[in-house]
């Protein structure tokens, strides 16, 4: 992975000394209750900070890093929280270029799952984030917008007490948020 960040860096700095860079931030927290016997709640959070270089016109590389969590509570409380990073594209299209489409591949997600009655299971593996979003410019180089998303991520390796062993665990989400990004 650090040869990886180390390519990417290289061709990040090594653009023309007009290149833009674009910092986005996105997040969205979603979360509701339901008053049975038993009572129940829900909780999830996604958040991303993404760094990323001019290559052409509409059309932007770079990095990002991302957070997802997830808390069920009702019989048993289950948590769950990955984070993820890896090569990010953005493609901006449409008139004043206010449409983006945007895909991450995660190449390393590193996940926590945890049920009251169980063991703490740390999971590895990759992961990948599609993004079709509406950013109106609202001031020089300022956008702010909404975007539907899928995170699907693909767990191959799972630690136990520190026992590795393989694993075949995924999970995945739709789901809405909202996006900040900031151009120069």
């Amino acid at each position: 992975m650090k040869r990886l960040l180390f390519v990417f860096t290289l061709i990040g700095f090594s653009l023309q000394a007009q290149a833009g860079f674009l910092l986005e931030l996105g997040g969205t927290y979603i979360s509701d209750s339901l008053t049975t016997s038993p009572a129940t709640s829900s909780s999830k959070m996604f958040y991303q900070i993404g760094g990323l270089f001019n290559y052409q016109k509409t059309i932007w590389g770079g990095w990002n890093y991302s957070s997802i969590s997830q808390s069920d509570s009702g019989s048993e409380k289950i948590v769950f929280a990955s984070t993820d990073t890896g090569p990010y594209f953005k493609w901006q299209f449409g008139k004043h270029a206010i449409f983006n489409f945007s895909l991450a591949y995660n190449i390393l997600s590193r996940a926590t799952y945890k049920i009251d009655s169980g063991e703490s299971e740390s999971w590895q593996g990759t992961s990948y984030w599609i993004q079709l979003g509406v950013l109106p410019e609202v001031k020089n180089g300022l956008r702010v917008g909404a975007s539907l998303n899928y995170y699907s991520a693909s767990y191959t390796k799972k630690t136990v007490n520190s026992v590795e062993s393989s694993a075949s665990n995924s999970k995945t989400w739709i789901f809405p948020m909202l996006s900040l990004t900031k151009q120069w």
